[in-house]
């Protein structure tokens, strides 16, 4: 849905130009705008944003999905459109005084129009920081000279930036907000589950992305089999949960699962729909992808096995490209690796339930790593206000801001 473009607009109005350009910059822009409302009503915002940032006011001129690129081919095919809308937006800045442009994620596109808007006197804040830390870290030298205000999700972004002389301020991570709205919404885990004295309960997230899917769930579910027949032996019950959220895999998944029980009738398996966060709560463990769920698992403080499996010439070059030496999200944010990491040809069942039986049988050790997780939580995503901070830094730096 795009906004209907008025013809005329009020003098009195402050313009604003508000970018983003995924469904996750989306979510992030609307609660900022409500924010920023509740500050200052005589705002406009007109950019690019999607159903939730047009409901809390946004005047979008294009489409937001149309901007979404994946991968290197997509991004040829789109470059003439994406060309024709950079500098659309750049027209629209000249047709109407601009106080500020917010400039959400979306770096590739961002940064770029960042400049070119400097060079017509707007200044900029980007509002979720690239991760400089992992990749293209020369990136800071052209965010000190182009972006007026860095805000960060995460604590340890904002005390990089500030060494290098960026203004930078931490606002925290919505998630913290997301996931207890989220977790309302989730079904709760029909199936019970062990006592915490007596056995153990197992998350099993093979991610979302088909990719993905199709590389680790054979590993998860050949490590379930392996911790079930362990348990049989100590003679300790074992729940493994799997959810999905991802329909167009579902019948594989289950099939997959079905393949397991066959050979092993006693094990018991769950498949759960859409309880992703109901399964990391409950969980004593999770055997994980790789991605934002480390994220929440690390919001729950739950213990994980962080799995990385793709084709080797990714392998490659993101070994050629990354600069911090984990993968995860959990490790990244504990500054160690709290969470093993097993990836590629050692992402094996033989390899994975070595660890994970190592922290299910050791409750001391499972503590000491949800004391760890629970330090990098309260220290870098902050509390569930991360709109509401953000939009008062704006208005500190609009306040800042010389007017003509």
């Amino acid at each position: 849905m795009v906004a209907k473009k008025k013809s005329h607009r009020s003098n009195s109005k402050k313009n604003i130009l508000v970018i983003a350009g995924e469904h996750s910059g989306d979510l992030i822009g609307a609660d900022l705008l409500q924010e920023l409302k509740l500050i200052e009503p005589d705002y406009h915002f007109y950019g690019i944003g999607g159903e939730g940032m047009i409901q809390n006011g946004l005047e979008s001129l294009e489409e937001m999905e149309n901007l979404s690129v994946i991968g290197f081919s997509e991004a040829i095919k789109k470059y003439s459109y994406l060309k024709k809308v950079f500098y659309r937006l750049l027209d629209e800045t000249t047709h109407r005084p601009t106080q500020l442009a917010i400039l959400i994620d979306y770096p590739g596109f961002n940064l770029r129009l960042a400049k070119e808007l400097k060079l017509r006197g707007i200044p900029t804040v980007f509002y979720v920081s690239p991760q400089i830390w992992a990749w293209k870290f020369k990136r800071i030298f052209f965010i000190k000279e182009h972006i007026a205000l860095m805000l960060t999700l995460f604590r340890f972004e904002e005390e990089i930036y500030n060494e290098y002389g960026v203004n930078a301020k931490f606002v925290g991570h919505p998630i913290t907000k997301r996931i207890p709205e989220k977790l309302k919404k989730e079904p709760v885990i029909p199936e019970k589950l062990p006592d915490p004295h007596h056995g153990y309960t197992v998350g099993l997230l093979p991610g979302s992305r088909k990719g993905e899917i199709h590389r680790l769930i054979d590993p998860i579910l050949g490590t379930a089999v392996l911790l079930h027949e362990q348990c049989k032996l100590e003679k300790k019950k074992i729940v493994f949960l799997l959810p999905n959220i991802n329909q167009k895999e579902e019948s594989f998944l289950l099939e997959k699962i079905n393949v397991v029980k066959t050979t092993h009738p006693d094990i018991q398996i769950h498949y759960l729909w859409n309880s992703s966060l109901r399964v990391m709560e409950a969980s004593d463990l999770l055997l994980i992808a790789s991605g934002t769920a480390t994220l929440e698992g690390l919001y729950f403080e739950t213990p994980m096995v962080i799995l990385y499996k793709v084709s080797l010439f990714t392998y490659f070059l993101g070994s050629l490209l990354m600069k911090s030496k984990f993968i995860g999200l959990a490790n990244i944010l504990s500054g160690e690796e709290v969470c093993r990491e097993i990836t590629q040809n050692e992402c094996k069942p033989e390899y994975i339930v070595s660890e994970a039986w190592k922290i299910l049988s050791n409750t001391k050790l499972r503590n000491k790593i949800k004391g760890i997780l629970r330090e990098a939580k309260e220290r870098e995503l902050g509390t569930n206000n991360a709109s509401k901070k953000a939009a008062k830094e704006i208005q500190n730096l609009l306040k800042s801001i010389p007017s003509d």
